[in-house]
């Protein structure tokens, strides 16, 4: 199998396995959050293997197709605001070299992207239940979530790095191995 097939090939598997993640949400309660990021995460080898082109043309096909087969809309808006960061947190390393100056950028994305996407669903999608949910929330209560989602992605830039490590050291060699 040529380089280009073999890129093709594993970038539809990426993209299978991703979509299934996302579906989880749906059976799941808690996994509104976590499976965007655990889809996030299958992007990686993609990265690695093929090519940030191929990671983001993954990360726009796993979103389109949670859109339209997610139960749970708000964990596929989610993974479609948010899911290319796996993708272009190293992007964002390799450019920016103060620490500091770098995590004030993934920050003040992040925060972007997340107004964005609550904007779109309280004001045009106007998802009830996602409107019913936030309803009961108090301003202090808002303020908490979205510093709990600044500190989640503390965390989730430290486990992309050891996941990252993980499947350079581990399953790539063994993905990899020629037969």
């Amino acid at each position: 199998m040529n380089r280009s097939s073999r890129r093709m090939a594993v970038s539809g598997m990426m993209v299978a396995l991703g979509t299934a993640v996302m579906l989880l949400g749906g059976v799941i309660p808690i996994a509104t959050f976590c499976c965007p990021a655990l889809a996030g995460l299958v992007l990686l080898p993609l990265v690695f293997d093929c090519s940030r082109t191929h990671a983001l043309s993954a990360w726009a096909a796993i979103a389109l197709l949670s859109l339209m087969l997610c139960p749970d809309k708000e964990a596929a808006l989610l993974f479609a605001f948010l899911g290319w960061y796996p993708v272009m947190k190293w992007w964002i390393d390799a450019r920016i070299r103060r620490r500091w100056l770098r995590r004030l950028v993934k920050l003040a994305v992040w925060n972007a992207c997340i107004a964005a996407m609550y904007a779109l669903i309280f004001y045009v999608l106007k998802l009830d239940q996602v409107l019913a949910d936030y309803e009961e929330m108090t301003r202090a209560m808002a303020a908490l979530t979205l510093l709990l989602g600044n500190v989640t992605l503390a965390v989730y830039d430290v486990a992309l790095v050891r996941f990252a490590a993980v499947y350079l050291r581990r399953l790539r060699p063994r993905l990899l191995k020629k037969p």
